[in-house]
């Protein structure tokens, strides 16, 4: 009835697929994955009605998901590509700071100094430094254009309505759905449109999630 045997300790095997197991739990909590739903629950009922919100776009949320869009974009970019636009531009930078130390003060010393500073501002690491100079003038020229804009969101697509006119897409022409810290964002063929969770309740944000399922392709993270 009570053995004497001492437990035997979990095999190396499956203490791996534990840990595996555990960062997909806590991967899936951040990521809206795009596949079919499982069964018919997941998908809005027919006859729900579209989902309607204003949005007013911010600066900070904008550039949260331009960043976070811009670092998935890096991370996922093929090995051999991302050594190229690290090493390229570093021995580009190299080169020619050494070139313009050994020249005399002049043109082309400048010329040289101007290359090998360019070409260290487009390493990778520096995304942050790029999207905080030229997000914000790109960000108020779009918000004067479009102060306000108002969603329309249902079983057939998404239409946006602004001082500019209507852009209208259909579900078919989703490409990807991503879910960052701020909200989600639609990916075209040309373009997206960024969703705040702030102007979404929880209903509509299931709804939402019901309307993306099976649609676009899947992307891990």
């Amino acid at each position: 009835m009570f053995g004497t045997a001492h437990p035997q300790p979990p095999h190396r095997k499956e203490v791996a697929m534990q840990i595996v197991q555990q960062k997909q739990r806590a991967f899936a909590g951040t990521e809206l994955t795009i596949d079919h739903p499982p069964s018919g629950e997941v998908a809005p009922p027919p006859d729900a009605p579209p989902i309607r919100f204003s949005v007013s776009y911010t600066l900070a949320e904008y550039m949260s998901i331009l960043r976070a869009h811009l670092g998935f974009i890096l991370r996922h970019m093929p090995k051999g590509k991302q050594l190229r636009q690290t090493w390229i531009p570093l021995e580009l930078g190299v080169f020619a700071a050494l070139v313009a130390w050994m020249l005399d003060p002049g043109w082309t010393r400048n010329a040289f100094a101007a290359v090998s500073a360019l070409s260290f501002l487009s390493l990778p690491f520096t995304v942050d430094f790029w999207i905080a100079l030229i997000a914000p003038p790109v960000f108020f020229l779009k918000k004067r254009r479009m102060p306000v804009c108002e969603f329309r969101v249902d079983g057939d697509g998404i239409e946006r309505t602004s001082r500019l006119g209507t852009f209208k897409k259909t579900w078919d022409e989703v490409t990807m759905v991503r879910r960052y810290e701020r909200g989600y964002l639609l990916m075209f063929a040309k373009g997206g449109i960024p969703i705040p969770f702030r102007c979404l309740d929880q209903q509509q944000l299931e709804q939402l999630r019901g309307y993306t399922s099976g649609r676009g392709q899947a992307v891990a993270a």
